[in-house]
């Protein structure tokens, strides 16, 4: 008994570090591909099904890429329509596995893994050992298919058992809903419809399902995968919310239409797609589901939104994104340096606010004290980047990804630089009002110019940074040997103006400290711009 259990158990553990391996395998070797997908969602629905597809069929989990769906919304990186679409598409992509575990490759499993254990061991590359990984997890997986199938075997001894398994659970409502219970609870506790399905695949190979009974089962482990998103919910705009009840009202309308209007023909369209093949059977059910559901749902998308927002109400509060850098992402590390990267580029916006105030504070010679509340969130924020770029470097990375993640952790330090050195400036301003210190005119325009030049370069850096503009970066920063130039006249004048007599004595280092503070601020813009140029390589 005790042997069976194990085997069971062990098998379905098995099965589902399989396709954990084969899932971060895949990631690595098709690293970049699932951010590039999700950038196409906003292109239309069809497009946003097809990219949920492709990510999913990535990391072979829909409620892995719901999440990660559900993180991007929160973040502001996906509208709710686009999200509806890539969740749909996500739904679709979560059956490849199901499709694959239907070949019976149980006896071929052992040699699979032989051979993929053999590339590994002797890559050469990073890319071949993550390739070999592929194998690996695939050949895991029906290891544990054939472990499970042995205590199956086992079970089948037991006439009670075999009686409540073989029982056909679609011949009473009440009966119906009771499989369909068992198979969301389960699901929802597991966090795999991948795995229930492949236990599903191992009972049915077995004889020990009958598809009256397996139909209810599999409706439930549908419905039962929205639930680790909807787990996901507190500290969570309410778009992200409203993700993911969509994703829970898409899987909950194809329980409802299949379950009470198509019944039947559902089963009989699987059993002439595959005669006599229950395990393949299973597999195209739960493909036909998720497929139908998607098809049918499509030109309701709008209706979901709304419904949504009437489950997810407003209540009088206002849409704020505290932080986009959601540790659900953590899991795909692509997708979290993509976020990272984003949170970056608002990084860099903030401290360019910074440094406009701090000129304002300069011109009307006095301190503006929003500066040091800009300061605060960026220091703030600044951390909290450092903080899960440290989390992500915990993970599996590609040598390309810890190169992003490195050059990451390198530019915030210079974007929280020139935040500082815009508080200096600022306080040179109260500086020179405390101890009633002007400037000329003339010293007023050269600095007015050489902010003018620096804030130029700024902004030029920033819209760079947010298309990912090499050819604009290096474009931009070639105006670097003009500002270094500058900074050098600007000196010369005052120096000339100060042997003239006509700048106050007082004035001549405030004014230097000036130019030296706008120069290093200079320095660090530098930097952000090659660091647009570095990560964008990879």
């Amino acid at each position: 008994m005790f042997i069976m259990i194990f085997q069971i158990l062990g098998g379905a553990g098995l099965l589902l570090y399989g396709i954990e391996v084969m899932k971060d395998s895949l990631e690595l070797t098709t690293q970049g591909v699932g951010q590039k997908l999700l950038t196409t969602a906003a292109k239309n629905r069809f497009t946003a099904i097809l990219a949920g597809f492709g990510v999913t069929a990535i990391n072979q989990k829909s409620s892995a890429t719901t999440i990660m769906v559900i993180g991007l919304v929160n973040a502001g990186m996906l509208s709710l329509a686009q999200a509806t679409g890539v969740i749909m598409g996500a739904n679709i992509g979560t059956t490849i596995t199901a499709q694959l575990l239907a070949f019976r490759l149980e006896y071929f499993a052992p040699a699979i893994v032989g051979v993929a254990a053999i590339i590994w061991r002797m890559a050469k590359t990073k890319r071949m050992e993550y390739f070999a990984g592929i194998f690996l997890g695939f050949g895991m997986m029906f290891i544990g298919m054939f472990f499970m199938e042995m205590g199956i075997k086992t079970l089948i001894g037991y006439e009670e058992a075999r009686q409540l398994l073989i029982a056909d659970y679609s011949q009473s409502a009440h009966h119906f809903l009771i499989a369909l219970a068992v198979g969301f609870i389960v699901t929802a506790i597991v966090h795999s419809s991948s795995l229930m399905t492949g236990v599903l695949i191992a009972f049915a190979a077995q004889g020990m399902l009958v598809p009256g009974t397996l139909l209810p089962l599999l409706l439930g482990i549908n419905l039962g995968k929205s639930m680790p998103a909807l787990s996901f919910g507190r500290g969570l705009t309410r778009s992200a919310r409203r993700a993911a009840v969509i994703h829970m009202l898409f899987n909950l309308t194809g329980v409802i239409v299949i379950g009470l209007f198509l019944r039947q023909p559902f089963l009989n369209l699987a059993e002439v797609i595959a005669p006599d093949n229950l395990p393949r059977q299973i597999a195209h059910l739960h493909t036909l589901f998720n497929a139908g559901t998607a098809l049918l749902l499509i030109p309701f998308i709008g209706l979901l939104a709304k419904v949504s927002d009437i489950i997810v109400p407003a209540a009088g509060e206002v849409e704020e994104r505290k932080s986009a850098l959601d540790v659900r992402m953590l899991a795909t590390p692509g997708l979290a340096l993509a976020q990272t990267y984003n949170e970056i580029s608002r990084l860099t916006k903030m401290a360019a606010e910074a440094f406009r105030l701090s000129f304002k504070s300069v011109q009307a010679a006095d301190q503006r004290d929003e500066i040091w509340e800009i300061e605060e969130n960026l220091l703030k924020k600044q951390k909290e980047i450092e903080i899960y770029l440290v989390k992500l470097a915990q993970n599996k990375l590609s040598a390309n990804q810890r190169k992003n993640l490195n050059l990451m952790l390198g530019v915030s330090s210079d974007i929280e630089r020139i935040a500082d050195l815009s508080i200096d400036i600022a306080d040179l301003a109260r500086y020179s009002k405390e101890h009633t210190i002007h400037y000329t005119e003339a010293a007023i325009s050269d600095m007015t110019e050489f902010y003018d030049c620096i804030k130029r370069t700024f902004d030029g850096v920033i819209k760079a940074m947010e298309t990912k503009d090499i050819d604009g970066v290096n474009e931009i920063l070639s105006s670097e040997t003009s500002i270094r130039t500058m900074e050098a006249e600007l000196r010369e004048r005052h120096i000339a103006r100060l042997s003239q007599g006509s700048c106050h004595p007082g004035s001549g280092v405030m004014y230097i400290d000036l130019i030296n503070n706008m120069a290093h601020v200079a320095d660090h813009i530098k930097k952000i711009g090659y660091f647009v140029i570095e990560v964008s390589k990879y």
